[in-house]
């Protein structure tokens, strides 16, 4: 359990800490001359529960209100400390606030310097802060009276930590492994050494982590908590992290260490956003504002999506866009502060890490953003919900990445979800089931759509059928559709075209001659048939009726143009394909030129490029400094591609 004591400055909590822990938490020479905390202090006490109760000492002054952010973002708990010869005061009140947007529920007030006033003054200024209280999740705390420096109330209060300890869920070590830094320092003969609170997961000595936002990798040498050594570190425990290999200067206060499958840096965050009673001004158009996020300041703009202003006091849909990535996950929650007043003006809770830039306020993202809100922190809801507005569903690593989930709980969220997983060229998504069926019932309906209009074509190239409306607009999801609708026997293949199964052509018999003459006079000249214009007097046809006949045998599949003056028979185009497959299989990293493919196929230059860039234009291959490489080399998406 971690405890932040939090309150104005000079209300005695570094007092309090060290009467509970035996730490001075004051550590910094300036803290010692100033005779103020102005840095998060860190200690540990031995309570006789199952694991020491860790404190956070907050710095109290205004002008350390990041820093103590940073303090109060872990804490499961707080003791807000209030001094008697004082009272409430703004960073109590500031503090409080601070509390609350940070989702805090469990805490107490604790009353100090009690010696120095009269009994009334403490009964006074007890009244006053169950009054600060009401309203708030700490509505009803208990209120003790300590005298820190002379010991009494300490037993009554360590009895009600005791008490906390027991009455607290110990946070499950489930999902990847996540440590907010704040600290970071050198120690000879160990290095460059971190701190912070592990928010999830477990870590072991020799774990490979990643720095996020940098991404730079990085291994864990060793392992301290609360001050001892130790194997392993887990969720809800505040720890030090010795990394081996790193210098001082890439790593800082703000930075996460991750599971390397987390590290997801990002500069746009959609939230839930509650915007203070107390801020100076509505919340309307483009506000710069700071956020903060775990350890991390980053200069913020707010654009409300809905509402499209939220006065004081109002709780909305706000999209932020950061000036430096930082790393995020659903759930975590954040701060908002004007940099200009120097005030707190409001908290959120992320929704999305991952938010989009465009369409962020269109109805369809605001009903996605509704269902992560119902959610809650609801995982299987959230899936059920997002699949069920997404026809495209979702892309599986991003959803586990956003919510933290390892391998087997996903697979469970699936099926309570009823869900399916889809395997495409671009990563595994999750669909609604209702969704995948249609998806694959489009195409066949498709077909049999093109059949019944064009009785005399046997059937759809690949690239065409993938082209005609669907629900699903994403080209992979519509691939593995197709290739799930072949193997259940829907559609079938004949040859390079698709088909519905037992559908036979009926080609008008003037073109069925011509298509016999045609392949007669083309198969001789191999890979290179002669271009239209030489074509046309070899099948005694005038050029221009040459040319409109040809195009009406590839819109039926019976040819291939693959350049305005070029039609190829299909079988010649799939035997060009697999020629560029074994240009890029031979290259280095399968990167080839234009000059590797005309060496390999005998085609010549200008035919070449005709030829590789309608692989490009059918989805073969992709072109990419001055080199192509092959995207799909699947049989089955080489065969359909053919005929495009």
């Amino acid at each position: 359990m971690i405890v932040a004591t939090a309150g104005h400055v000079d209300h005695g909590k570094t007092t309090l800490v060290r009467a509970l822990t035996g730490v001075d938490t004051d550590r910094l020479p300036e803290e010692k001359r100033r005779g103020m905390t102005i840095e998060p202090g860190y200690a540990h006490a031995d309570l006789g529960g199952a694991q020491p109760v860790a404190f956070v000492d907050v710095p109290g002054h205004g002008d350390f209100l990041r820093q103590a952010i940073v303090g109060l973002a872990a804490a499961d708990a707080a003791l807000l400390v209030v001094a008697c010869d004082d009272g409430p005061m703004p960073q109590t009140r500031e503090h409080l606030a601070l509390l609350q947007l940070l989702g805090l529920r469990r805490g107490a007030i604790v009353l100090t310097k009690t010696d120095r006033v009269a009994p009334a003054r403490v009964d006074e200024v007890a009244a006053a802060m169950r009054a600060c209280l009401q309203g708030t999740a700490l509505t009803g705390a208990p209120t003790l009276r300590v005298d820190a420096t002379r010991g009494s109330g300490l037993a009554a209060l360590r009895e009600l930590l005791r008490q906390w300890q027991r009455d607290m869920q110990a946070p499950a070590a489930n999902g990847g492994f996540r440590l907010a830094v704040d600290r970071v320092f050198t120690r000879a003969g160990i290095g460059t050494v971190a701190t912070g609170t592990v928010l999830s997961g477990r870590v072991q000595t020799d774990a490979a982590l990643t720095i996020s936002p940098s991404g730079q990798p990085v291994r864990v040498r060793g392992i301290q908590v609360h001050g001892r050594e130790a194997a392993a570190a887990q969720a809800g425990q505040r720890c030090a992290l010795a990394l081996a290999g790193l210098e001082r200067a890439a790593l800082a206060r703000g930075d996460w260490l991750l599971d390397p499958a987390l590290h997801a840096p990002t500069q746009r965050l959609d939230v839930q956003l509650h915007w203070l009673p107390g801020a100076q001004r509505a919340l309307d158009g483009h506000a710069d504002l700071q956020l903060h996020l775990g350890a991390a300041a980053v200069p913020a703009r707010a654009v409300p999506l809905a509402p499209r202003r939220l006065a004081p006091g109002e709780t909305g849909l706000v999209q932020l866009v950061l000036a430096a990535p930082v790393s995020a996950l659903h759930g975590d929650r954040c701060v908002l502060r004007d940099p200009s007043a120097q005030a707190l003006v409001g908290g959120a809770r992320v929704l999305d890490a991952a938010a989009p830039s465009r369409g962020r306020g269109t109805a369809a993202r605001l009903a996605e953003l509704q269902v992560l809100i119902a959610a809650g922190d609801d995982a299987q809801a959230a899936l059920a919900g997002l699949a069920d507005l997404r026809p495209d569903g979702l892309a599986a690593a991003d959803f586990a990445r956003q919510w933290n989930l390892e391998a087997d709980t996903l697979r469970g969220l699936i099926d309570a979800a009823d869900a399916v997983r889809v395997a495409t060229v671009t990563g595994e998504r999750l669909l609604a089931r209702r969704h995948w069926q249609a998806l694959r019932s489009g195409l066949v309906d498709t077909l049999a759509a093109w059949h019944a209009e064009q009785p005399d074509s046997p059937g759809l190239t690949e690239p065409t059928l993938l082209a005609a409306p669907a629900a699903a607009r994403d080209r992979a999801l519509r691939r593995a559709a197709l290739a799930a609708a072949l193997q259940q026997g829907s559609i079938e293949r004949a040859g390079y075209l698709l088909r519905r199964p037992g559908h036979q052509a009926r080609l008008a018999e003037p073109d069925a001659v011509l298509l016999q003459r045609l392949q007669a006079v083309m198969t001789p000249f191999g890979l290179r048939p002669p271009p239209l214009g030489e074509l046309a007097p070899l099948l005694d046809l005038p050029l221009r009726e040459a040319a409109d006949t040809f195009q009406r045998l590839a819109r039926l599949g019976y040819l291939v143009q693959v350049a305005r003056n070029r039609f190829f028979l299909p079988e010649t185009v799939q035997a060009l394909m697999q020629v560029a497959r074994d240009t890029a299989a031979a290259a280095p990293e399968g990167g080839f030129d234009a000059a590797s493919f005309r060496d390999r196929s005998g085609v010549g230059r200008n035919l070449s490029i005709q030829l590789l860039e309608f692989f490009d234009r059918i989805g073969l291959t992709r072109y990419r400094a001055e080199r192509r490489c092959i995207v799909d080399n699947g049989e089955a998406a080489a065969a359909g591609a053919a005929g495009g």
